[in-house]
């Protein structure tokens, strides 16, 4: 791997973060137009969730493919390929005032997560070889802040989007925004792994295999993210159905949650970069347990009559999201060579998304028929046996191997 580190690192790192801030904002306000006519269309919860688990396919499927370009292309290339298919899916959208049918909400969704999982990937196995190692807690944090600073924004424009401008003026947005970002990646120089795409498949499932059983504890927490993402990630999901079901209400009750969740995603991250966590990150991801255990029976309390109660509980779950997140990814490049970023990115990501599909397809079976009450205190137990068994395990050991 060529590693590279300049002298001023952190102008490279700025305007690298600058192409993704820009992306993901307009990207993801445009994600918020579609997925909100999709709840209006359709009036039911499994189709929102229906589109959640779909775009979370490619998460699975791609990652791998992704990983490995990642590795062995310029990573450069990679985003600015990434890029490009974000531009075709608007070719679908131009001009189109709204979109009355469901199966083309679908696609466009599932196109849009596509590219987004070759960016991640390419941009997550970038960073660490841009900043000296002494960084990487407080690298976490701040990518954590990133995230939480597009979950502000991006309600408040996807609001926008819905009831003024419409969606013409969101795809000419978006796609000025992904030709200034290509511009910029351009001007960058990146680092960019050795070698060109000549060994197999299988040499790539070996080396994987190989690195994370070097670790045990790396098998059993990315288990146990499976779990924990497959119960959490329908709490966001479910959001669109029950402002307009269970609370009757409209977008901007949806926007000021998902302002909420990012203003708990950045409060947490600030903390987590400038405190840099407990001594051992493990702690840090059982703390964000607690605290996510804590924000689900707030959910669970929470009346119909008192929609903005729900507010403190997607804050909470905002929060805990950086606090389990940050630590887990600087464990991950601690542990492995920076030549195999790319390819342990995409399988921690590929992990972690592998079964949440079918968690946002039961709970929105659950909570239509039963109510979203249940649907929360059933998921607290599912964690709480996680918590039992991780504490049993050689995650609680996985930093103190040499």
């Amino acid at each position: 791997m060529i590693r590279y580190v300049p002298a001023r690192w952190w102008l490279t790192t700025v305007l690298l973060w600058s192409t993704q801030i820009i992306v993901l904002i307009s990207g993801n306000a445009l994600n918020f137009a579609l997925i909100w006519q999709l709840a209006g269309l359709t009036n039911s919860a499994q189709s929102v969730l229906w589109a959640a688990a779909l775009t979370l396919v490619p998460s699975v499927i791609i990652a791998p493919f992704a990983g490995v370009l990642s590795d062995r292309l310029s990573r450069r290339r990679v985003l600015m390929i990434a890029e490009g298919l974000a531009l075709l899916s608007l070719a679908v959208l131009w001009g189109v005032e709204r979109i009355s049918n469901m199966w083309l909400l679908y696609a466009v969704l599932v196109w849009r997560a596509t590219a987004t999982v070759f960016y991640q990937t390419a941009f997550q196995a970038t960073l660490p070889q841009l900043i000296p190692a002494q960084h990487y807690q407080r690298l976490s944090g701040m990518q954590q802040m990133v995230m939480g600073i597009s979950s502000l924004l991006t309600p408040v424009l996807g609001a926008l989007i819905v009831e003024e401008y419409g969606l013409p003026w969101a795809v000419t947005t978006t796609a000025i925004v992904l030709l200034l970002s290509l511009v910029i990646l351009a001007l960058l120089e990146l680092p960019q792994p050795n070698g060109t795409l000549v060994t197999r498949w299988q040499d790539d499932v070996r080396d994987m295999r190989h690195i994370y059983g070097q670790r045990r504890g790396l098998w059993q927490l990315l288990l146990a993210a499976v779990v924990l993402n497959m119960c959490v990630l329908p709490v966001f999901s479910l959001l669109p159905y029950l402002v307009s079901v269970y609370f009757d209400t409209g977008a901007w009750l949806l926007a000021w949650l998902e302002i909420s969740g990012g203003i708990g995603l950045v409060l947490g991250a600030v903390l987590l970069a400038v405190w840099g966590g407990f001594r051992r990150a493990v702690h840090t991801m059982l703390a964000a347990v607690a605290l996510l255990i804590v924000a689900l029976l707030w959910l669970s309390l929470v009346p119909a009559t008192a929609p903005l109660w729900i507010l403190g509980s997607v804050l909470l779950i905002g929060w805990a999201a950086a606090w389990a997140h940050g630590p887990l990814l600087t464990m991950v490049q601690r542990t492995i060579s920076a030549s195999m970023h790319g390819r342990a990115m995409a399988l921690l990501n590929a992990s972690m998304n592998v079964a949440a599909p079918v968690g946002l397809v039961v709970s929105g079976a659950v909570v239509e028929r039963i109510g979203h009450q249940i649907w929360a205190i059933g998921v607290i137990v599912c964690i709480v046996t996680l918590l039992a068994w991780v504490l049993r395990s050689d995650v609680m050991t996985l930093e103190d191997a040499p």
